[in-house]
């Protein structure tokens, strides 16, 4: 009692003619593995896969991805620096980075050190922060 195998229209999978189903989207009969939804996550995933394997040269690696994401997060921190000089003064505004909240900073005395709104501790000045 074999039952007859009938290739399914949406993946191309033979399967049961007696275990196909109506789907909803694709409004046509399908493969159990076609209605579970499984085989539209393993193209999504293909995709994706397609898509960076064409953005990365040829010879990309682990190592390249790492150090493209540090250099990324390094040229965040640099232009996004929460220092600015006041002028007239030897003070600096710093914004602080978990809340936002703008205070001044004594970079000689130290002072505040932590942000006055939420007590997170405030980053360490650097002289390059100020350019």
């Amino acid at each position: 009692m074999n039952p007859i195998k009938v290739p399914c229209r949406e993946c191309g999978m033979e399967a049961p003619a007696d275990q196909f189903r109506l789907h909803y989207k694709y409004k046509k009969m399908v493969c159990p593995t076609c209605f579970s939804g499984r085989t539209e996550a393993k193209r999504q995933k293909e995709q994706e896969e397609k898509v960076i394997k064409k953005d990365k040269p040829a010879g990309w690696d682990a190592e390249d991805d790492y150090l493209e994401k540090m250099s990324r997060s390094r040229r965040q921190e640099i232009e996004v620096s929460p220092f600015s000089r006041i002028p007239g003064t030897h003070q600096v505004q710093c914004k602080c980075v978990h809340c936002k909240f703008t205070f001044k900073y004594d970079p000689f005395k130290k002072t505040p050190r932590t942000c006055p709104y939420c007590n997170q501790d405030v980053p360490r000045l650097t002289t390059f922060n100020l350019l």
